[in-house]
């Protein structure tokens, strides 16, 4: 996407404006359900909240780092512009196309997986019936975003304040504990994994809680002083995002024995019936069932919009494009995105569907991190407002690949296929690459 030709966007957010959008796209529904699968590799309290803490800190990392590249290109496209400007079209094709296949429907079917275990509180269900749940709420909300583009507006209106009503009756539970936490190992975590996999393992659970943290810099261009408040927004708002994290992580820990933990996927409902009884636990349950449909909406909506541009960027993909005569929405990238996700929800299991995504994920995260120092060489006079600090760029890359063989050891099955659909992106462009002008 282009700007018009004397238009700019224009500088109206401050540091407020942009710690609020930050917490806003970081904090959704992961932190109901990923504590659960943490506890399938760390017995202890203390490295759980660790693994916390570090996640945080990963995240300040990339997204300092990602400040120094918004910085230098403000402009629409994020990632996709960051490879492109590094390495060349041919890595920002295979972004997009990686995008359109792994990432972007591995994270819907993830929230679908989730909305569907809280909604089964009220009604257990076998797994083939929370597959089938999770993929209804797909199908329902593809319909209703194809359908205009007000619907999709307005559900996602009606749906957002579940998540703040669920994180603060979540906090009410916690000031209700007569004890702390108990900080010390007790049982032996269902993984047999050596320890530097076990934390590796548990941390991409907790980084896919905090994903969200390099859609922040996306806003760079319309700061009014992105040198200075970008990397500030970016510090405070995570400094908050991990206090929080921490907190509703400890009401977890001494709210549910160590023993059990692994097995109750809905932590946030167990935790408050336990402390509340039966309808403070139905009250969560349906709480983070609307706050999950409302992160759904929305990854359908944006989601779509992401496709209907690779479409338009790319002619042999024009079909992505389409538009609907009536309902004037990007009908073929929604209906794509549907079924994808969909083919994904049945595929696997919630974790199953962190392992499909996130080795791809995290080898991106590298090769952006590492594209700094390529575009400091190849434009050394290229004005940058804000430059990260020397140690955290190699810092983040090293954190990106060992999380890259942390995720494919996890699940060797599920990065294949990522790793897979990636590498095809590559004769493909080759194949629809316009030809060179003689």
């Amino acid at each position: 996407m282009s700007a018009r030709p004397g238009g700019a966007l224009s500088r109206q957010l401050g540091l407020l404006d942009s710690v609020a959008i930050i917490v806003g796209v970081v904090i959704g529904v992961g932190i109901f359900r990923v504590p659960a699968s943490i506890a399938e590799y760390l017995s202890s309290p203390l490295l759980v909240l660790g693994v916390w803490v570090v996640g945080g800190l990963l995240a300040l990392c990339g997204g300092l780092c990602y400040a120094e590249l918004s910085a230098a290109f403000p402009r629409t496209g994020g990632d996709y512009v960051y490879l492109r400007e590094s390495y060349g079209p041919c890595l920002g094709f295979l972004f997009g196309w990686t995008q359109l296949l792994v990432i972007r429907p591995g994270n819907l079917a993830g929230i679908a997986y989730i909305f569907a275990e809280y909604a089964a509180y009220f009604a257990p269900l076998p797994a083939w019936g929370l597959r089938a749940l999770a993929v209804a709420a797909i199908a329902l909300l593809t319909g209703l975003n194809l359908w205009g583009l007000r619907f999709g507006r307005a559900a996602q209106h009606l749906l957002t304040g579940a998540k703040v009503l669920g994180l603060l009756l979540l906090a009410l539970a916690g000031l209700a504990l007569a004890e702390g936490a108990n900080l010390e190992a007790s049982v032996q975590p269902p993984s047999q994994l050596p320890l530097p996999l076990a934390l590796g393992t548990a941390l991409i659970f907790a980084m896919w809680t905090y994903g969200g943290w390099n859609e922040s810099t996306y806003v760079a261009g319309e700061m009014k002083n992105p040198a200075r408040d970008l990397p500030r927004s970016i510090a405070l708002a995570l400094f908050l995002i991990v206090g929080l994290y921490l907190t509703l992580n400890a009401v977890f820990l001494a709210g549910i024995p160590p023993a059990e933990l692994p097995k109750s996927g809905m932590v946030a409902a167990v935790v408050v019936e336990r402390f509340l009884g039966g309808p403070g636990g139905g009250l969560v349950a349906l709480l983070v069932t609307v706050s999950a449909l409302g992160a759904l909406n929305g990854t359908v909506l944006t989601s779509s919009r992401l496709t209907y541009a690779f479409g338009a960027d790319h002619p042999r993909f024009a079909l992505l494009a389409g538009v609907h005569p009536r309902f004037h929405t990007p009908a073929a990238a929604l209906l794509l995105n549907g079924l994808w996700s969909a083919l994904l929800v049945c595929s696997g299991t919630f974790d199953q569907l962190i392992g499909y995504t996130s080795a791809v994920t995290w080898l991106f995260f590298a090769l952006i991190a590492a594209g700094l120092f390529v575009l400091r060489r190849r434009h050394p006079l290229l004005e940058r407002p804000y430059r990260v600090w020397a140690p955290l760029p190699p810092l983040f890359i090293a954190a990106s690949l060992w999380l890259t063989y942390c995720a494919v050891d996890y699940s060797p099955l599920g990065s294949l296929a990522g790793l897979g659909i990636l590498l095809a992106g590559l004769p493909l462009y080759y194949l629809i690459r316009p030809a060179p002008r003689a």
